[in-house]
This record gives C-alpha cells, sequence and structure tokens, in this order.
C-alpha cells in the first residue's frame, strides 16, 4: 500500500473516531457504512440461527436441526464470496447487495426450521426485525453517532467545570426570573393537573423549541468554521494528527478544500448540536436540582394543598413522601418535581437562546468545542489537497 494511501486510511479513521465520518471523500454506504456494520450484523444472523431450537424439535433433533442451518450458513457466506470474486471466507472489503439480501434472508433458514405452526407469520416477523435493525444500524453507523457521543461526553467534565462558571454568573438572574413561577399558585394548580403523558408533552415541546433553535444557529456557524485564508493558520490546528507533516507550505497557494457537501456540513452540525444540547442539559438539571431541594426546605404540606387546592396529598397519586431532617417534616411530592423539572427546562431554553445569540456566552461556553471541530476541517483541508 502506498504512503499517500496509508495516510489517507489514518485520516479517514480520524474523522471516523471524531464522529465526522462524512468528512471523507466519496463516503460509501457499500465500501463504508455497511462494511464496517458487518461485524454487527453477523452476529445478528448468528443469535438468529438459535431459531433453529424451537419447538419443533426436541432433544438431538435440534441439535441436528441447529447444524444443519450453519452448514447453509456457511455455505451461502462461500457462495456470495465465489460470486464477488473473494476467497471463501473471505471478510468483505465492501458489502453489497448480495450481502444484505444474505443478512435479511439467511435466517428465514432456522425459522422455517425451527417453527410449528404459523411458519409465514414468523418468517415476515424476522425479515422485518431485521430490516428495522439494519435501518436503526445504517443510521447510527453514517453518522458516526457512536464516536459522536463518546466525544460529546468526553467533554462532560470541560462542561461541568462551564456550567459550574454559568451558575456564579446567571444563577442571580435566573432565581429572579424563576423564583416568581416558583411561588406561583398558579404552577402548583397546573402542576397538580398535569398527568405525566401530558407533561411529557409540555417538556417535549420545550426541547422540540429549543433543539431547532440551536440547530439552526449551529448550521451557520459550520459554514464559518470551515473556511481558511492561509496554511499558516491551518497548520497549528493540524499538530498531532495523521496529516500533520504533510500540511503545505506558506507559500503555496491558499487552502481551497471543496466546499462541503450537504452531508458532510449535517454532519458538524450535528456534533456541534450533540455538544451544546449535553451542555444545556447540565444547565437544565443544575436548575431543576435546585429547586427541588428549594421546594423541600420552604414548601410545607398545607402551603402546598392551599396551592393546589387538593384536600389532602397522598402517596399514590401525589408521590407523599415525609422526610425527617432537623426535627423538621419536609415533604417530597410529585407536585414539586413537576414545578422543578418545568422551571428547568425553561431555564435550559432561556441559555439555549443566550448561548446562541450572545457573544460573549458563546466565546465563553462554546469556543472550545468549536475549536476542536474547526482543527478537524484544517485536517480535511490537508486531506483534499495532499490525500485525494
Amino acid at each position: 500500500m502506498s504512503p499517500s494511501r496509508t495516510a489517507a486510511d489514518l485520516t479517514e479513521r480520524w474523522f471516523v473516531r471524531r464522529g465526522l465520518p462524512h468528512l471523507i471523500d466519496r463516503y460509501s454506504a457499500t465500501e463504508d457504512v455497511f462494511t464496517r456494520m458487518a461485524p454487527f450484523l453477523a452476529l445478528v444472523v448468528f443469535f438468529e440461527f438459535f431459531l433453529a431450537f424451537g419447538d419443533r424439535w426436541t432433544g438431538w433433533g435440534q441439535s441436528v436441526a441447529f447444524a444443519v442451518c450453519l452448514g447453509v450458513f456457511v455455505a451461502s457466506v462461500a457462495t456470495v464470496n465465489w460470486i464477488r470474486g473473494r476467497r471463501p471466507f473471505a471478510l468483505p472489503d465492501d458489502v453489497g447487495t448480495w450481502e444484505i439480501a444474505l443478512y435479511v434472508l439467511l435466517p428465514v433458514v432456522p425459522t422455517v426450521i425451527g417453527s410449528q405452526g404459523a411458519v409465514w407469520d414468523n418468517i415476515i416477523s424476522v425479515i422485518g426485525f431485521n430490516l428495522i435493525v439494519l435501518g436503526i444500524g445504517y443510521v447510527i453507523t453514517t453518522w458516526g453517532l457512536f464516536p459522536m457521543m463518546r466525544w460529546s461526553f468526553g467533554q462532560v467534565r470541560r462542561q461541568i467545570n462551564d456550567v459550574a462558571t454559568l451558575a456564579m454568573k446567571t444563577v442571580p438572574t435566573l432565581l429572579v426570573f424563576s423564583a416568581f413561577i416558583f411561588i406561583n399558585a398558579e404552577m402548583w394548580q397546573v402542576a397538580n393537573d398535569w398527568t405525566l403523558p401530558l407533561f411529557g408533552l409540555v417538556l417535549g415541546l420545550i426541547v422540540s423549541l429549543g433543539a431547532v433553535f440551536v440547530f439552526v444557529a449551529v448550521r451557520r456557524t459550520t459554514v464559518d468554521l470551515a473556511r481558511f485564508e492561509m496554511w499558516s493558520e491551518v497548520r497549528p490546528r493540524c499538530e498531532g494528527t495523521p496529516v500533520a507533516e504533510l500540511v503545505p507550505s506558506d507559500d503555496e497557494p491558499t487552502p481551497d478544500a471543496p466546499t462541503l457537501p450537504r452531508r458532510a456540513e449535517m454532519n458538524v452540525s450535528l456534533l456541534l448540536f450533540v455538544a451544546q444540547g449535553i451542555q444545556i442539559f447540565l444547565v437544565s438539571l443544575v436548575v431543576t436540582v435546585f429547586y427541588v431541594i428549594f421546594g423541600l426546605l420552604t414548601v410545607r404540606e398545607d402551603t402546598l394543598v392551599q396551592w393546589t387546592t387538593a384536600t389532602e396529598l397522598t402517596s399514590e397519586r401525589d408521590w407523599a413522601i415525609d422526610i425527617a431532617v432537623f426535627g423538621t417534616e419536609l415533604i417530597f411530592t410529585r407536585q414539586l418535581l413537576l414545578v422543578a423539572a418545568f422551571i428547568g427546562m425553561m431555564s435550559g431554553l432561556n441559555f439555549a437562546v443566550q448561548i446562541v445569540t450572545d457573544q460573549a456566552y458563546r466565546s465563553e461556553f462554546a469556543e472550545e468545542m468549536t475549536s476542536e471541530v474547526r482543527d478537524a476541517l484544517a485536517v480535511r483541508a490537508v486531506y483534499h489537497r495532499r490525500l485525494v
């Protein structure tokens, strides 16, 4: 393999590990997505072969049925490899129509062998299950969601420090805004009438509004991050990467990596969205926990009954739990949790708006994650100049 191809492979794996597979040139479903899924799909098929141990056979008959299924599996793999011009038991370097058909249809064999009655229903169920798994796996793999989440959660420790800084700067303002909601009797009456499914819809509406707002904002940011004026701007961002030794000299033409394709732009935006989403979630969680504790210490049972116009609080409907602290009975209730969660989610929405619209917030709480994404786009500029 040529040195440039080796460097290209290392760079492409570097993109995948950071949850940015669509920065790879000519990113292909057959050569990249399904090929990376192949071990997982083979594992699914292997477990489905245990369907041969159905209710149709007993004793040694089940073992024979399973052995027959394994024989069919081995013969099918060898046949497909022969059709594709590979060695009989070689691992696929690309997964195409034949391999996908094998994954979807091969588990039909143990289903037919092991089932007794309603065979067609079982066949349809197995094929449908495999197609669903294939679709979910494709989405997860093509967008690099697992590496993306790993990268985002790797920043949780730093983001917790950011949230501590944020708390010191903004909690007084948030308390002035939210304390009036917390001590408002109408808010507690609304919480008292909320069922959990209805409250879930309310939170879903708030989360969706914030998600749309943040995603539109990061889409605009992505375009700017991909632009570089000179190689001296790219070089320091490529240190410690597979292309560190390949950055052009400053007298070469300015970086002219192709404009991000739509899917690559979406990939970068999704990475920023997930990272900022974790940050917003942490803010919401901090505020929610604060108000749960604050409510336990300040809201007595008589006051809560008066606010909610309830005759009494029960452990079944209201989750009422008495907690003794320093000889005082504190009460935890469903209403307290719902009010605190609602205020926490609204505070998270407020933070999402500020981090997008306020330059000071953006530079303090989003600068490092956007800088790491810009590093990846700098690597892409060198990758396209030297390796594609």
